[in-house]
Parts: C-alpha cells; structure tokens; sequence
C-alpha cells in the first residue's frame, strides 16, 4: 500500500514542482504561456525565477524586478500574463513559476526551464543573387502545431503554417519586396529566401508553437545581403579561388559542384575533406579546397573548366546557395585585352565604312541636286511658253470682237 501511495504521489510531485520542462538553445527566445485569457485590474499576478521574483503586473503596468540578471530581456504581456525571455542564456536556466491571485480564482503554473549551448551561427552574410533557407529546427511540424515567420518589425508573418486550421502561406509583404521569393517547407517550417536581394537584409524570426505545450520558442537570424561580382575571368593556365565569402562556422558541411557534378566536400566537425576529379576526370590533380575558409582553388585552369559552378554551404540553422561563373581565356590575351581589341576593331570599321560610303553620299546627294536644277528648269520652259500663247490668243479674242458690227453679249443689239 505504501508503494501504491508513492507511485501515485510522484507525478504530482513532478508536476507542481518541476512543472513543465522547456529545452531553449543559447540566443533563442521563448514565450511562457499561463493559460489565462485575460487579466482583470484587481487580479495580482507575478513570475518568479528560482523563488525571486522577477516581473508583476500591477495596475495594467508591467514592472520587472531584478533587473539586473535579465537587463531587459523580459517582457510580460499584461492582457494574458505570458512571459517572454529573449536572447536565452545558459544562466538563465531554471525554475519559472506564475501565481495569479483574485477574489475570483487563484492558479499558479511552473516552468523548468534549461538552456542548452548552441554552435549555430545566426547572423548570415550572402551574395545577391544567392538562395538562403532558414530552419526552424523542427524535424516535423505537431498537428496542432503553429509556426509563423516574421521579417524585422512587420506585425504580419512572411509565411505561416497552423495545422489545425489548415493554414499554409507566404505573404509578398507589405511593399512586395518577397513577391515570387519565398518557399515553405511544410514538413518542417523552415524557409527559403530565393534570388535573395539587398532589401531583404534585416532580421528575421520564428515563431514555433502547439497546443499541447505551454511555451513557444523564437528562433532569429540576421540576414546581411552584400552586393559582389560572381563572375570569375581567368586566363588559362593560371589558378583561379573561388571564395566562400561567408564566415563558416565548425559545424558546416561546404559542398562545390561543377554542373550538377559533386566536385569537393569539407566536413569542418570532423574536418575531414573530399575530392573528385569531376566529370570525364579533367580535375585530376588540380582541385584544392582551403580547409579554414571553405574556398576552392583550381590549379593550371584550361578552356573546358568554363562554367557554372556552385557552392552550398549547410549548417544546423540554414542552407545558403551559391552560384559563380567561370571564363577561362587562351594564353596571350587576357579578358582585358580581349575587350580592348573588340572595341579597336568596331571603332576600325566604323572608320572605314565612313570612308568608303562618304564619296558615295556626296556623289549621290549632287546628282540629286543636278536633277532638281534639271527639272525647276523644264517647269520654267514650259511656264514661258504657256504664258506666251495665252496672250497670243487673249490679243485673237480682244481684236476679233472689236470688229464693227459685232456686239458682245450682254449689249442691247445684235447683228
């Protein structure tokens, strides 16, 4: 009987005391939910972290205690009472517990709270033009559960998925900027920002929440878009680097293909490499990745390494993709000279059509001129000599009806 009386008073136990365990990685945010649905003015409702307390409402005012361990990193919502811990630290692990005290109802709920250390980096450098996707390190996304994501400040999310109302979109936001960008992967949340570009710089937030637990977690990332030239000129023979740019982190993998063609792998946890010689070998012994910054470098470049090249960079908080075009000139003339001999040749044209056609126009414009001169002199002849028979017969008709005898018409008698 005694034993009986123990197995049952132990999931008490755990509950009232230990409550509800929460697992946050360093850096993350999360929200402590009461359960409340609103907050009365006469109702007293406070948190406390390992028996201190630390935030209270009072009077429709949040007042935070203790200021100094969390330096403002604690906001309390006064309509529900949820707490919320941004930029979770290791210290701030612990025990959270809610009381709300009324003359209608009095409750309390806790929070076993552990931080775990987190190697992710979340402050992201990339290339316009490059596709970035941001994981919300959820492996599958609960049936009740909620994931929202939001861009710097805007109130409404970029993209959303709830599964229990069957909500899955994207947003283009406000001013358009994401139109046609952006990609939910609706097994896990995670979003893909595709031909990222400058004004997609800012921060953005996950927001990750079910009904059947009593917290949601926050995850950010700070997004820096860059503008670069990713169009790489080599004459051949020479080594060309193709840079990661972005700072790599010790838990990435970086991969580099060659037209769809797996041509390195740095493994930086267990900072182990491979090479391949890539399609049809013309790599052989001539690939060397830089195992500190992820950056490919091709030794004695030849016309056939022209082409698409693409870097992925995969770490546990994102995917960043890469692409660089790769133009490998013959010997002796570099893209420079190239370009410079082109436009000395157009210019050298443009010359000579000038000087052969030149003669032609003039040529060309005089005859046109003679025959004008030719034609305004016909025009003249034949005006005299129309002009010389009208008075001719003008003079006829004068003398013809002068004769006497004859009347013209509109006189009183006839012949």
């Amino acid at each position: 009987m005694k034993r009986a009386i123990l197995l049952f008073l132990f999931p008490v136990f755990g509950i009232g005391v230990f409550g509800e365990s929460v697992s946050v990685k360093e850096g993350d945010s999360v929200t402590l939910h009461t359960d409340a649905t609103e907050i009365k003015t006469d109702d007293e409702v406070e948190w406390r972290f390992n028996s201190t307390r630390i935030a209270r409402v009072t009077g429709n005012k949040a007042i935070y205690d203790n200021d100094m361990k969390f330096k403002d990193r604690l906001q309390l919502d006064i309509q529900t009472g949820d707490l919320k811990i941004s930029n979770f630290r290791i210290t701030d692990s612990g025990l959270y517990k809610f009381e709300i005290n009324s003359p209608r109802v009095s409750s309390e709920k806790t929070f076993r709270v552990s931080g775990v250390r987190d190697s992710g980096v979340k402050s992201l450098s990339v290339l316009v033009g490059d596709s970035v996707s941001l994981h919300s390190g959820v492996s599958e996304i609960q049936r009740d559960g909620v994931i929202r994501w939001r861009f710097e400040h805007l109130n409404t999310p970029v993209a959303e998925i709830s599964r229990k109302v069957g909500i899955f979109n994207t947003s283009d936001g406000p001013d358009g900027r994401f139109r046609e960008r952006l990609q939910l992967e609706y097994l896990t949340g995670s979003l893909t920002i595709k031909n990222i570009g400058t004004s997609h710089s800012g921060v953005y937030e996950v927001e990750i929440r079910s009904d059947s637990r009593g917290y949601t977690t926050h995850k950010s990332f700070n997004v820096t878009v860059s503008d670069a030239v990713k169009t790489v000129s080599v004459i051949e023979g020479e080594t060309v680097t193709l840079l990661t740019v972005t700072e790599i982190q010790k838990d990435d993998l970086i991969q580099w293909m060659f037209d769809g063609t797996v041509l390195a792998e740095i493994h930086k946890t267990t900072e182990r490499f491979s090479i391949f010689d890539g399609p049809d070998e013309r790599f052989r012994d001539r690939l060397k990745p830089d195992h500190q910054t992820g950056s490919l470098i091709i030794n004695n470049t030849r016309i056939t390494d022209s082409g698409l090249y693409e870097l992925k960079i995969i770490s546990s908080r994102h995917i960043i993709n890469r692409r660089f075009t790769v133009i490998v000139s013959g010997p002796g003339l570099s893209p420079a000279a190239v370009a410079g001999i082109v436009f000395a040749v157009v210019i050298l044209v443009a010359v000579a059509v000038a000087v052969v056609v030149a003669p032609v126009v003039i040529k060309h414009r005089r005859r046109i001129a003679e025959l004008e001169r030719r034609k305004r002199s016909v025009w003249f002849l034949f005006s005299d000599l129309f002009r010389g028979v009208g008075h001719t017969f003008s003079d006829f008709f004068s003398a013809f009806f002068s004769i006497e005898g004859w009347k013209t018409p509109g006189r009183e008698s006839y012949l």
